[in-house]
């Protein structure tokens, strides 16, 4: 027998736009249920054993691959989604890619997308990363980017109080991530909002244009759970979104296409003396170029391990290396050419493929850009004293001089010659835009064809972002609320551990 549960929305997901969404729907007094597959992860039960918390916080255990198995794609299945597992980073949507979505008939407002930057920039804490937190390797990439002519920048971040500990992308134990499991998702409980951990939605129920429920599934036990509502919003993210949408037999043909990303792979370098970059904060420096961004990350040692090119006695050659070693990640915002889809295994036996695949192959124009962005960063590395940098290719490549790099293009002609590509920043496939041929949802984030269904997450980005989403889709989800909740958000949120925390200082200062 299928348990109900009554509501007023119900949103799928946790992670950075059903957060933001069911903060503000319950803030405004709704009776809200958040729905998230994942487990809910308290810092406390946080570690540092990258084993168990890649299987506790990622989709798959990190496993999630395309169907060429030549990309692998991370997201976060657990409360607060992909934003528990982030470096922190912060961007806002570059205004050139707002003007394109507006070509697209995706427009967002220049002054109301403004005012929702600064209601979660605030809540975020969203400040420069003190270059004392930086690790010991970004000072040397910022010194080659510069002698090479070239001026990077630094990060800014969601974090307060940090103590760069380096091990960002497995959880913050010790609480000092703002991301939306200690943001958003209290914040909306402390105003009644339900979140129900460890549920999968596994197809919307609607007839002629009304969604009526989710229906769900405990992924403990098989319990069968259906929630009914009179608004529902799906965020589950670039791929499990237009899976719920195609499992439910919804916009079946324009669901899953225009999937892209951000993705790229990550180069080595090695110094003639200990860096001990796993000292600090994980990423430090930026460079963007011409179709390509340079982002500086420091693993922890099993994640360092996972992406360092070589194979057996090399590969344990380097890692004996460690405290020389130091790397950077060379991402390509893709053109929109993936597509998520159900396989055929999925239609004959969904009990036993009960996930939707992922179809990506780069275009020759985004290699091109790939190409680019390592050589610029190998000639940043060699030009700050690095002896020889490992590029991400099946085939060694070695560089241990400018003349070296004349072969790259040779090297690489497609992605499969590229080792550990993939992404942690897919976006598209449930597109927002005017035309009805191309779009999932309209302008205003609603699904066509509905009155009460909405899609709130980076599956609704006509292109990539260019940059590290999280911020933008928080951004446009704090925005949309207007369209979904029928409301305009509050001026300031004056509340969370940010607020908190500077009215604790104010209230000091004034003491003192």
């Amino acid at each position: 027998m299928t348990r109900e549960i009554r509501t007023r929305f119900a949103v799928v997901g946790s992670g950075a736009g059903g957060s933001v969404v069911a903060y503000h729907l319950a803030r405004a007094g709704e009776r809200v249920v958040v729905i998230e597959r994942g487990r809910r992860v308290p810092t406390e039960s946080m570690n540092a054993d990258e084993v168990a918390m890649v299987s506790a916080l990622y989709k798959d255990g990190g496993s999630q691959m395309n169907t060429g198995l030549d990309m692998f794609v991370l997201q976060g299945s657990c409360v607060g989604g992909t934003t528990v597992l982030t470096n922190g980073v912060c961007f806002r949507l570059p205004d050139r890619v707002r003007r394109t979505w507006a070509r697209d008939g995706f427009e967002l407002d220049p002054a109301q997308l403004e005012e929702s930057y600064a209601r979660v920039e605030s809540v975020l804490n969203v400040q420069p990363l003190p270059e004392r937190l930086q690790n010991s390797a970004a000072p040397r990439l910022r010194d080659g980017f510069r002698a090479l002519g070239l001026e990077p920048r630094g990060f800014h971040k969601n974090f307060l109080h940090c103590l760069g500990c380096g091990s960002c992308n497995i959880g913050c134990r010790f609480g000092r991530k703002l991301d939306a499991a200690q943001t958003w998702i209290p914040m909306a409980e402390s105003h009644g909002c339900e979140v129900l951990p460890d549920l999968e939605a596994v197809r919307i129920e609607h007839h002629r244009g009304h969604a009526t429920a989710i229906l769900c599934r405990r992924m403990s036990n098989g319990e069968p759970i259906a929630v009914r509502a009179e608004r529902f919003v799906v965020s589950g993210g670039a791929i499990n979104t237009p899976e719920l949408l195609l499992r439910s037999k919804i916009a079946p043909s324009l669901a899953g296409i225009g999937t892209s990303f951000n993705a790229g792979a990550i180069a080595f370098a090695e110094y003639p003396e200990p860096l001990d970059a796993f000292e600090g904060d994980q990423m430090g420096v930026w460079y963007a170029g011409d179709g390509y961004v340079i982002e500086q990350i420091h693993n922890p040692p099993l994640s360092f391990a996972l992406t360092l090119p070589g194979g057996m006695d090399t590969h344990r050659a380097r890692m004996e290396r460690y405290r020389y070693l130091t790397s950077a990640g060379v991402l390509v915002p893709t053109r929109p050419v993936g597509r998520v889809f159900l396989g055929l295994g999925h239609r004959l036996l969904p009990r036993l493929f009960n996930h939707a695949e992922i179809e990506f192959e780069l275009p020759e124009s985004d290699l091109a850009s790939l190409r680019e962005g390592f050589r610029t960063l190998a000639r940043a590395y060699l030009a700050s004293g690095a002896t020889q940098v490992f590029i991400p290719f099946h085939e060694p490549a070695v560089v241990r001089s400018e003349s070296e790099l004349e072969d790259l293009d040779r090297r690489l002609r497609s992605q499969k010659d590229i080792a550990n590509f993939g992404s942690s920043h897919p976006q598209g496939g449930a597109c927002a835009g005017s035309d009805p041929k191309r779009h999932v949802c309209s302008p205003d984030l609603r699904v066509r064809g509905f009155d009460n269904l909405y899609v709130c997450d980076a599956s609704v980005f006509p292109s990539s972002a260019e940059v590290n989403p999280q911020l933008p889709i928080m951004a446009i989800a704090d925005y949309a609320v207007r369209s979904i909740g029928g409301f305009v958000p509050p001026l300031r949120i004056e509340e969370g551990p940010a607020h908190r925390a500077r009215t604790q200082f104010a209230a000091s200062a004034e003491a003192f």
